[in-house]
């Protein structure tokens, strides 16, 4: 299974290695740092990550969520928040949901110890995956990532819902980047409305044909958005 582990803007250098510990355990290796005020990994991520030396030397910085994500064939959003679109939403405590694709790289994508992911965040992920926890108790960074490993590796791969090969996160994103300008330009399309298009989006399961179909329909029908006025 080809995982990518996303840490969007960690706040303690010692939880990255002890993510870093974790995917050595569990044969993971792709380690990404996204939306950051660090420019390199702080040294004291190498006290708690000793035995994993080399994924925090290949440890790459993003500047956003959607850069971290391009490559991946799908990504998974781990959060306690209330989310207020409809989602590709399950429990670890269950089993995998049988539209989850894991074929192709997949990101599990973690928020900061403090507050989590955004909901924006969030719904660049076509999944949502819950951690179950009891007394309102949530796990430390490198806890989460390792349940998260664990459950997903030991589960081997859910079966495909449909015998195809879903676009890649690259081509959602793509897509996306055409049409959320034009939507935020019409007045009816808040931010929670726009989250909620995105995610109607990851719910049809495109595959590339029909990337290329709806993207050649809304080149069609809708003009380029206006320039902001200065």
């Amino acid at each position: 299974m080809d995982l990518r582990v996303v840490l969007v803007a960690p706040e303690n250098p010692l939880n990255v290695g002890f993510v870093a510990r974790a995917m050595r355990a569990f044969g993971a290796a792709d380690l990404v740092v996204a939306a950051s005020a660090w420019k390199t990994l702080p040294a004291e991520a190498r006290v708690t990550g000793v035995c994993a030396p080399d994924i925090l030397d290949g440890v790459r910085f993003e500047s956003g969520l959607a850069d971290a994500l391009r490559g991946c064939g799908t990504a998974i959003a781990f959060s306690r928040r209330p989310t207020d679109s409809r989602r590709e939403e399950f429990s670890l405590a269950r089993s995998l949901p049988a539209s989850l694709n894991l074929k192709g790289k997949t990101a599990l994508v973690f928020g900061r110890e403090s507050s989590g992911l955004t909901r924006a965040e969030s719904a660049l992920c076509p999944h949502l995956a819950r951690i179950p926890c009891e007394g309102g108790v949530s796990l430390n960074l490198g806890q989460a990532v390792a349940v998260a490993l664990f459950a997903l590796t030991a589960s081997g791969e859910a079966e495909p819902a449909r015998m195809f090969t879903a676009a890649s996160m690259d081509r959602m994103l793509a897509l996306w980047d055409y049409l959320q300008p034009r939507l935020a330009a019409a007045p009816r399309f808040s931010e929670t409305r726009q989250r909620r298009v995105r995610q109607m989006l990851y719910r049809l399961r495109l595959d590339d044909a029909d990337c290329d179909a709806l993207f050649s329909v809304m080149r069609a029908l809708s003009p380029s958005p206006r320039p902001s006025s200065p």
